[in-house]
């Protein structure tokens, strides 16, 4: 709920032990140099301050580096590929000089002071990329399998163009020259700006030259600047629900061709193909379906399993299904009437905070009607925002003092942009008595309290908005959204760093955030694809390599053609800074990739055995890395996916400024990813989002996730789901949807601010997973809806959180049947406090409410369903519970009256945080 993300969306969770917070925390930057030993200070740095240490710990960096360093951690076959890899790049990058290189067959190189007229020697070097690559397939036109490298000078390339490789192109490294700094920008640069004041204090305006058709992201002195908003926040650095209208608002019901849905049908009735699947069994997610038209005409390509009527039967209308607002009426725009509201875009959580939609609006109205009020007693909408009474600052306005609620209610109408107010009744004890506020902002979001009365305006002056294009952006639907801002509005261009485009005029507005008038260039980002890797399974590039490249400013890519993956929660488009599909042995190291407005990586398709290792990114639109497969409806046996790719000692944070549905890694339709040694923190969702089951045989090992889900909630710091069976022969080398076991061990995972789903959130139906040797921290284990086939072992779970403070939760769901039990033992679980649950089982109530009689159906369901033991539980008191089908009892209890998990064992002697930290060290070095 919005109110459990607002009280939990900070560092250290309320109640948490502050000693074993630190201790966490202190201990967090000697893991994190143990898995990546080439950090620099600057990274360094950058964690030390994400981790809070001195505001929190009253830690130096100094103090924190002077802790021993961790051991070396665990390694596989990927991860010595991966580090070999490494050596080898980094053994050429520090070659001496040209001459004295092992040439390659083919070498050429380029230079922003080049001429694509020249040979391409170190002395005489070409001017362009496309260039270079255009001379290298001539140069090997004969011999298409010789290697071939181009080096980049230092400096900044503007590429005009998306840069593709294709089969030809094979045996080909692209790489900065030496340790140069090397931009490859994606942007269109506008020079010979000629900006005038405005009139308003610090805007500016001026024609562009070559007229763009829009300008939906800019960089002014390399920087990213704000489209117009309202409500102004900076989006690189304010989270949720800083820049948000949290005030209420009423949504125009879905549309479908211009009828307003039901919401107990589907909106758009499509097709359902489904494949009936009869090799295993799969819960509630039994058959694969996919719906074709109708509510999915929005897709490209139309279809989704949101908009089948085989799929998810037991949740499905109208929260389960493809739909979404048409339009919304609010009072919350100060600045309205709009001259042309027609372009702005609403970005709009869904209900839950799963994901943002996009809508593009198509039309406004705006009515100048009486106002009318909606008014709660007992209700304070300044509570805390003000040191003393009768005072005003930023967020609240003083109105005066007034005998009456309603004298109070008209001084607000008479107050310009008053929409909230709060009166202090005569008989409020102390000063405050008769005081009358406003919010300054109009939201409203009141805390109780007595003798107190709140009003909002709850109509006119109305806006009305109606949408166009959007809405595509996540997979279930509703029929209303949460808070919301909009933008690309030139009546919100009220802030430092905010532009506005007129395409009608070809005028830029801006109101520039530096000294003296704005520079006679900008950059407007335009590529969505920088380097496109294009073949295919029949004709693949192999042995790409790209390293020490900065990629900058593609553009922004939510509103484009996009469906939904598979069964998971996500929508995506097949775009990227680099985008690789048909690539064998790619190769991407140690390259950065900062303020893009879309995803920095996408795999997409056929792909073997791609490494992305040691590359860094921040202040991303969208993810850093996706992958994402093709099938034959749930036939993947035809290979066309990304398999044995190596996600390895990556530096992943600040991403999904606009699309908060975003992930250090996302992956659907893929399998056998090592993802290994990344470092994730400061993002808005789950560190790694894993959309289905295909496949399987994934390993995820090495990781530190911490500050996840920052602004969104109802998952942990890992989200999977397996809504929909594939079938695939990973498992065992024939046809099966049974998928290999996905190994999850020997990580460092922290599930602060909302990541309430558990440290790992196996959600709807994910199965087969083996989580083992991992540190936990705020995080539980967690299965839900027909979640199966998961075993958790030897972990570490301290102060755990899923939906409330819990070891282990199955939710909504009776266990699954023999041969697909879900297991716990032999991990260590610290509770917080007395009476904590060790196991709540939520999903099993009415018919089987006597789920803990001790009768043998009782037993025989958790025996075939769960398998429990040598566990232990410290908790204050020594008295943890268990709860199932509405009934709680000790695990003591438990024990005598079921007779199972008698091999787990409750301790009262919690441990201090220094003992707690030298068991997770142990944990991650076994």
């Amino acid at each position: 709920s919005l109110a459990y993300l607002l009280e939990h969306a900070v560092p250290r969770p309320a109640g948490a032990d502050p000693a074993f917070d630190c201790a966490w925390r202190v201990y967090a930057l000697p893991y994190a140099a143990s898995i990546q030993p080439w950090l620099d200070a600057t990274h360094t740095q950058q964690l030390y301050d994400a981790l809070q240490l001195m505001q929190l710990c009253n830690k130096t960096l100094a103090e924190v580096l002077a802790q021993a360093p961790t051991a070396r951690p665990q390694s596989t076959p990927a991860i010595e590929y991966a580090w070999a890899k490494m050596a080898e790049i980094a053994h050429a990058r520090t070659d001496p000089s040209p001459a004295e290189r092992t040439a390659p067959v083919v070498l050429f190189y380029v230079s922003v002071n080049g001429s694509d007229a020249a040979a391409g020697t170190f002395a005489s070097p070409f001017r362009t990329l496309a260039h270079a690559i255009n001379a290298t397939r001539a140069a090997r036109s004969a011999t298409p399998t010789a290697t071939a490298t181009i080096y980049l000078r230092g400096g900044e390339y503007f590429l005009g163009s998306t840069v593709v490789l294709q089969s030809v192109d094979s045996y080909l490294t692209i790489a900065a020259f030496a340790d140069e700094k090397v931009i490859l920008n994606g942007g269109t640069t506008y020079s010979g700006l000629s900006w005038t004041p405005t009139g308003t204090p610090g805007i500016y305006v001026t024609p562009v030259p070559g007229a763009p058709a829009a300008m939906p992201a800019l960089r002014v002195n390399s920087l990213r600047a704000t489209l117009a908003r309202y409500p102004n926040a900076n989006p690189e650095i304010d989270q949720f629900p800083i820049g948000y209208v949290m005030a209420a608002t009423h949504w125009l019901p879905p549309l479908y061709q211009g009828h307003v849905c039901n919401p107990d049908m589907q909106c758009g009735v499509s097709v359902n193909v489904t494949e009936a699947v009869t090799d295993a069994w799969h819960g509630m997610y039994q058959n694969w379906t996919v719906g074709y038209g109708g509510a999915c005409e929005q897709y490209d390509p139309p279809y989704s399993p949101w908009c089948s009527g085989d799929f998810y039967l037991e949740r499905q209308f109208p929260e389960m299904h493809t739909r979404h607002p048409s339009g919304m009426a609010t009072a919350s725009l100060p600045h309205a009437p709009y001259a042309h509201p027609s372009g702005a875009v609403v970005f709009a959580w869904r209900p839950s905070h799963w994901y943002t939609w996009m809508f593009e609006v198509d039309d406004g109205k705006f009515e100048n009607k009486s106002s009318h009020w909606s008014v709660e007693q007992g209700q304070n909408n300044i509570f805390g925002m003000l040191p003393a009474p009768r005072t005003s600052n930023d967020a609240v306005k003083y109105l005066g003092d007034y005998s009456t609620q309603n004298d109070c209610f008209a001084a607000c109408n008479r107050t310009k942009d008053c929409r909230t107010w709060t009166w202090h009744a005569v008989d409020f004890p102390s000063d405050w008595a008769r005081g009358c506020y406003m919010r300054v902002d109009g939201s409203y979001t009141p805390t109780p309290e007595d003798q107190v009365s709140s009003g909002y305006v709850a109509g006119g002056p109305t806006s009305t908005l109606t949408f166009g294009a959007g809405g595509t952006q996540g997979g279930e639907g509703a029929d209303t959204a949460g808070e919301w801002y909009i933008q690309n509005v030139l009546e919100e261009l009220d802030a430092p760093n905010e532009y506005f485009y007129d395409a009608a005029t070809a005028k830029l507005y801006l109101w520039y955030n530096g000294t003296g008038i704005p520079p006679s260039s900008i950059v407007v980002p335009t590529l969505a694809n920088m380097i496109q890797v294009d073949g295919s399974q029949e004709s693949p590039v192999f042995n790409v390599t790209i390293h020490g490249i900065t990629f900058t400013a593609n553009r922004p890519t939510f509103m484009d053609p996009r469906t939904n993956p598979s069964g998971g929660d996500w929508s995506l488009e097949r775009m990227g800074a680099v985008l690789l599909e048909g690539a064998v042995n790619a190769v991407l190291i140690n390259n950065t990739f900062v303020r893009l407005d879309s995803n920095a990586i996408m795999l997409s398709g056929y792909n073997r055995n791609a490494l992305i290792a040691a590359n860094d990114f921040s202040w991303l639109g969208q993810n850093a890395i996706a992958s994402w497969g093709h099938t034959d409806f749930n036939d993947g046996t035809n290979g066309d996916q990304p398999r044995q790719s190596v996600i390895f000692g990556n530096w992943i944070h600040e991403i999904g400024i606009y699309q908060k549905q975003s992930s250090c890694y996302f992956q659907a339709v893929s399998a056998q990813t090592t993802i290994a040694n990344n470092i994730c923190f400061n993002i808005p969702r789950a560190g790694v989002n894993i959309n289905d089951g295909f496949g399987g045989g994934n390993e995820m090992l090495n990781n530190f996730f911490a500050n996840t889900c920052r602004e969104s909630s109802d998952h942990g710091a890992f989200n999977s789901w397996d809504r929909l069976p594939y079938i695939t022969d990973v498992r065992a080398g024939n046809p099966s949807t049974v998928p290999a076991i996905n190994n999850v061990h020997h990580n460092f995972i922290v599930a602060n601010y909302a990541a309430d789903g558990g440290c790992l959130d196996n959600d709807d139906g994910s199965a087969y997973y083996a989580i083992h040797h991992n540190f936990c921290v705020y995080g539980g284990h967690k299965s839900d809806f027909d979640g199966h086939d998961k075993t958790s072992s030897f972990n570490l779970h301290v102060y755990p959180n899923v939906y409330g403070t819990t070891c282990l939760r199955i939710s909504a769901q009776v266990l699954p049947p023999a041969g697909y039990a879900e297991g716990y033992h032999s991990n260590t679980c610290i509770l917080p406090d007395a009476g904590g649950l060790y196991l709540a089982i939520d999903g099993i109530a009415g018919g089987h409410g006597e789920c803990l009689s001790g009768e043998p159906d009782a037993i025989a369901t958790f025996v075939a369903g769960l398998t429990l033991g040598n566990n232990t539980i410290y908790v204050p008191g020594g008295q943890p519970v268990v709860s199932c089908g509405g009934r709680t009892v000790s695990v003591q209890q438990f024990h005598t009256i079921m007779g199972i998990d008698l091999t787990t064992v409750v301790r009262a002697d919690v441990p201090f945080a220094d003992t707690i930290i030298a068991w997770a060290k142990a944990l991650l070095a076994a």
